[in-house]
């Protein structure tokens, strides 16, 4: 049987990030050649861009070709190829989890128009972020992976495209959860550099514990639909993994990892949760759903603490903080909901749900709290 994961198709890997790292593939595609998986994050919150390229036949007919990293598809016009409107009835699903933020001119190539598509994606747990970007680990295969913490999912009536599909966005998942462990383990020293309560600092190590468990439990997921047992590869640190002792840092850190980010991850789990009905996964997401709440609380807490502790200076870096993570245009703007049943039923709805979460969420958690918030500081 053909490989779940990879899938057919697909065209080549991602490009080089700006500090080396390749970018991973789409669906069918294969990863740059580095260790570790850097993408841009968005919304303040748990969310990047994927690039990928989609065909279509001409003038709409048959199916889509595979999806992978851009550069999968080359040569020049050969025939005209119609505009593709990125939430038109006849466009390609994009990958799980992801709406299309553009779709680029057509090239014909055997047979087909294929379009460079950029799409905007969420996923779920705290970022491991260097500088401006969530790094991650890559995958690896092994014979008995130690990763695969999961009930089994039932793979009746999944066909290969949906399993492939699956296994994609779950493997995801896994590779954030399994960074948000860096995170909080790095947070925690945080918290030690600027005195925090002990409280505090106990809760953080905690939910590194959690995220241990979401990351064994997402590639228990991945590895049942992909067929194969999937891990993380060595998390590449680079040598050095800065620490800040700068309370006002740390804070707009945590607003925006934390407050914004969990805050999302969190509402986007219940929303997954509420359109699932395969028991393993509604078991898994109910785990996450739980956790993540409690860890965006941590950060809420944190942030509080640091601002009754740091004076104006932590306020107006935690006001520069919700300001530009709120700052990114609704993503439901730009969503479809064009999900197959099979896979809203293990626990992946459409881009327009996910993206109409972020928005509720948006508007009725995190921008009253953080009203709330700044102005209990400015009072006391």
């Amino acid at each position: 049987m053909e490989d779940p994961v990879s899938g057919e198709g697909g065209g080549g890997g991602g490009g080089a990030s700006e500090d080396g790292s390749g970018a991973r593939g789409g669906m069918g595609g294969e990863g740059g050649g580095s260790a570790d998986h850097v993408t841009t994050v968005q919304v303040g919150g748990v969310s990047w861009n994927e690039e990928g390229t989609v065909c279509v036949e001409p003038e709409g007919q048959g199916g889509a070709g595979g999806q992978g990293g851009t550069g999968g598809y080359g040569g020049g016009f050969a025939d005209a190829c119609e505009p593709l409107d990125p939430v038109g009835a006849n466009v390609p699903l994009p990958p799980p989890g992801c709406w299309y933020s553009s779709i680029g001119d057509g090239v014909f190539r055997n047979g087909q128009c294929c379009y460079e598509f950029t799409a905007s994606c969420g996923g779920s747990g705290r970022p491991f972020l260097v500088g401006e970007r969530a790094r991650t680990a890559r995958e690896q295969r092994r014979e008995a992976g130690g990763w695969g913490g999961a009930p089994r999912p039932d793979l009746a009536g999944l066909g290969q495209e949906a399993r492939a599909a699956l296994a994609e966005a779950w493997l995801r998942d896994a590779l954030l959860e399994h960074a948000s462990v860096a995170s909080f383990s790095r947070f925690a020293l945080e918290m030690m550099a600027v005195g925090a309560p002990a409280e505090m600092l106990a809760a953080a190590h905690e939910a590194a514990r959690d995220e241990v468990r979401h990351a064994a439990l997402c590639f228990g997921l991945a590895s049942a639909y992909a067929g194969a047992a999937l891990e993380p590869a060595p998390f590449a640190f680079g040598g050095v993994v800065e620490v800040t002792s700068d309370l006002a840092e740390l804070a707009a850190r945590a607003v925006r990892e934390g407050c914004i980010g969990e805050t999302l991850a969190a509402v986007q789990a219940s929303e997954q949760l509420a359109h699932a009905t395969d028991a393993a996964v509604r078991s898994v997401l109910a785990a996450i759903a739980d956790d993540e709440a409690r860890h965006a609380e941590l950060a809420w807490r944190f942030v509080a603490w640091a601002l009754q502790t740091g004076g104006e200076a932590v306020r107006r870096a935690v006001a520069a903080a919700f300001e530009v993570g709120l700052a990114g245009p609704s993503p439901s703007a730009a969503a479809t909901d064009a999900a197959d049943d099979a896979l809203a039923a293990h626990g992946r709805p459409g881009g327009a749900v996910v993206a109409a979460s972020w928005s509720r969420a948006i508007a009725e958690v995190v921008t009253p709290a953080m009203r709330a918030l700044l102005s209990a500081q400015a009072a006391g």
